[in-house]
């Protein structure tokens, strides 16, 4: 008998996407799926559009607004799946992913499948655009090697499925963190997997532009960031140590985080600056194209980030 399935899905004010994402998770070629959704605080037409949707699959608990990272932990101990997949409730998903991230991982318990993606804006999928995802196995000192190193590890919570006793070892979400949490979480699991097995066949629609909580900004989702990145660089020194590899990743994320709190919290972004120092310094440069580019190049990223928080851009 094929295993159960459970996707895991924390709900705040998603009713103009949550039918859409449950209509493209009913209709998976791969059937033995349950659907928890936990309903964080809503104050729109969220659970409406839930009920909307007639299938037996579909659980709904609800809870009054306490942040992503607590929903989704909550969906997972309502779950009873052998494998998981934490799902965002404004992503999509073509009728076979959910198969082909099971294929992938054929049985095991030991590897991850990490799906390709796109993103797509405004709520307007024909402007679909995929980004590249090698078709590698790769484990997490490779992935840090690469993916943190270029400043790139997009770990959007439905590229990953994973089986439950992974979950068992690395601990669950980490409720503290709101901005950024994905990373801090898939830091622990890639941790205590054998292989993260890319799967570019099974394809992500990553929903952007709709002013959701990755987009937010201030002191606390700035403070969420940092923490979540230098959690996790902390984990990654201490399974492999100060090595020259691990420490330029570890310094160019760290070094991201700069180039995105700044000029906003100059307390923060000296405190992350002198972690950089300790760590031997970074060479990663700000990514920047258009006109920000031309600026970089003339005046500095550091005036030119100021210039554009000046004028609200």
């Amino acid at each position: 008998m094929v295993p159960l399935i459970s996707i895991c899905i924390p709900a705040h004010n998603c009713g103009p996407y949550i039918g859409e994402t449950l209509q493209s998770l009913c209709n998976q070629s791969y059937q033995h799926l349950e659907i928890i959704i936990v309903n964080d605080g809503s104050e729109d037409n969220t659970l409406k559009e839930i009920s909307k949707i007639n299938d037996h699959r579909i659980n709904v608990f609800s809870i009054g607004k306490s942040g992503a990272a607590a929903a989704r932990n909550i969906a997972y101990q309502k779950s009873n799946g052998e494998y998981i997949v934490f799902f965002d409730g404004d992503d999509i998903i073509p009728n076979d992913f959910i198969e082909l991230q099971f294929n992938c991982i054929n049985y095991r318990t030991n590897v991850i499948a990490v799906s390709g993606w796109g993103r797509f804006y405004h709520n307007t999928i024909e402007n679909f655009k995929e980004e590249f995802t090698p078709d590698i196995k790769l484990d997490f000192k490779q992935w840090i090697l690469s993916y943190w190193k270029n400043c790139n590890p997009m770990t959007t919570p439905g590229r990953i499925m994973l089986h439950k006793s992974v979950l068992i070892k690395a601990g669950l979400w980490n409720e503290e963190l709101s901005l950024n949490d994905d990373l801090e979480f898939f830091t622990r699991i890639f941790l205590n997997v054998d292989h993260i097995i890319m799967n570019p066949a099974a394809i992500l629609f990553y929903r952007s532009g709709i002013n959701g909580l990755s987009e937010k900004k201030g002191d606390a989702a700035y403070q969420s960031l940092y923490r979540s990145v230098y959690l996790s660089t902390q984990h990654a020194i201490k399974a492999y140590g100060i090595q020259s590899g691990i420490r330029d990743s570890c310094a160019n994320m760290l070094q991201s985080c700069i180039f995105e709190i700044y000029p906003h919290n100059p307390l923060l972004v000296k405190k992350i600056e002198n972690l950089v120092a300790n760590i031997g310094g970074s060479s990663l440069k700000p990514d920047s194209g258009g006109i920000t580019l031309v600026l970089n190049k003339v005046f500095g990223w550091k005036i030119t980030k100021r210039i554009k928080a000046l004028l609200n851009l």
